[in-house]
């Protein structure tokens, strides 16, 4: 936290001293003084008063705090006054030796600048859908066709999003997050479930993942993944395959990783399913925001640098973007890629019932996602 700094009044403690001095020496009454007039004009002795000092310059403001929806205003610095008064002239009358005022100081630099803003806006629920065993008749799902933007077979391939979860969302096999390509065993699709079981050696903690290929990279995980299932929560989760593994990652880190030496995959081509693995549409009730599709293998690094903030549009790689920006009532959902040549790829809100498909809401609390 920024300080004020200490007023040194020099100018007072100056006059103090010889004031004292003077009455010491019983020399405050010279002749030239006692014959002064009211206004100490003629007063030999009555010496004006030195001017005050200037003020010191305030302190500067503090820096913003980086990463807030607004960077914090710098506290003001201080602007210190020059001394009031200059000290009266020995005899003269006080006011004909008062000097001037002290100038006021600068006042202090503005405030910092401000932090990252955020770029939370609105975001896609599946509410109609159930939590944890109950019913998920509704099939409310998000559906997309990326055509041959689509990264299928082997290829280099990253999927990403948020997820707001709640402690009863965390159950395999019942609320499957998103899933690609057909059903098999022989790594043909490309999706995600949550864990059938808890966090090894943490029986009263659930946030586990089961990234799945239908195939030899499946993984069905207990690994701790640095949060708890205890309290529902905003989570980023990314899918990369970089031809050799799958690895998941959260919230930035990388938590879950799995090869098969010699394996392949062999996805299909098909819509990306949001929020269902149809045929058996097992569906997660909760929100989404901020889906990519790329088709390269983002890094580590890339991941941790950028997972919490938005894009551009325009980013290499990057084949699919869907913000979840609509009002309310909006039929579809927009993509934002905005590469020269891109075709956009709508995603189609879809149920069993118009009543029941997804909608746009403005979640609280708001995603975590920052402006580039």
């Amino acid at each position: 936290m920024a300080k004020y700094r200490a007023c040194r009044p020099w100018g007072i403690v100056c006059f103090s001293a010889a004031f004292l001095a003077c009455l010491a020496l019983n020399a405050c009454a010279s002749d030239a003084g006692v014959g002064a007039n009211a206004a100490g004009a003629a007063a030999v002795a009555g010496a004006s008063g030195m001017v005050g000092g200037a003020g010191t310059a305030g302190s500067s403001g503090a820096v913003g705090v980086a990463g807030s929806s607004s960077g914090g205003a710098g506290v003001g610095g201080m602007a210190q006054a020059g001394a009031a008064n200059g000290g009266g002239g020995a005899g003269g009358n006080a006011a004909a030796g008062a000097g001037n005022a002290g100038s006021a100081g600068n006042a202090g630099a503005s405030g910092g600048a401000a932090g990252s803003t955020s770029c939370a806006g609105n975001a896609v629920s599946l509410g109609a859908n159930g939590s944890g065993t109950a019913s998920d008749a509704a099939h409310s799902r998000v559906v997309i066709d990326l055509l041959t933007d689509l990264p299928i077979g082997n290829a280099h391939r990253t999927v990403e999003f948020w997820a707001y979860i709640k402690p009863t969302d965390w159950l395999g096999e019942k609320n499957e997050v998103y899933v690609y390509g057909s059903p098999g065993t022989t790594n043909t699709a490309f999706g995600l479930d949550f864990g059938t079981n808890p966090v090894a050696g943490m029986a009263g903690n659930h946030a586990t993942l089961n990234p799945y290929t239908n195939g030899s990279f499946t993984e069905d995980s207990t690994a701790d993944l640095g949060i708890t299932s205890a309290a529902a929560q905003w989570v980023h989760i990314a899918m990369t395959w970089d031809g050799a593994a799958l690895k998941t990652y959260v919230d930035g880190e990388p938590r879950l990783s799995k090869s098969n030496a010699g394996a392949m995959l062999a996805t299909t081509s098909s819509v990306l399913t949001l929020g269902c693995n149809p045929p058996i549409n097992n569906c997660f009730n909760g929100y989404f925001d901020e889906l990519r599709v790329w088709n390269v293998d983002r890094s580590a690094t890339d991941l941790k640098a950028n997972f919490d903030k938005s894009l551009k549009g325009n980013e290499a790689g990057l084949v699919g973007y869907w913000k979840f920006d609509e009002v309310p009532g909006t039929a579809s959902a927009a993509d934002s890629v905005s590469a020269a040549g891109h075709t956009a790829h709508t995603g189609q809100l879809m149920a069993e019932a118009a009543g029941q498909k997804p909608t746009f809401i403005t979640p609280s609390p708001p995603v975590p996602i920052k402006c580039p």
